[in-house]
């Protein structure tokens, strides 16, 4: 998935249950952990916003 030119992966995790975003940019990851699919997404997006609008 992509958001503002930023990729990031949201992935199903079976223990424990939940979803787990991950951001990469260059030689950075951040990971984070959520209930559902939703949330994750939505996070990652939240986070990937953060960082662009810091950079600006």
């Amino acid at each position: 998935m992509e958001h503002r030119g930023i990729s990031f992966s949201i992935v199903e995790m079976s223990f424990p249950h939940g979803w787990r975003w991950t951001v990469g940019k260059g030689k950075t990851v951040t990971v984070g952990v959520c209930a559902t699919k939703q949330d994750a997404i939505r996070q990652a997006q939240t986070f990937i916003d953060a960082v662009v609008d810091w950079a600006v």
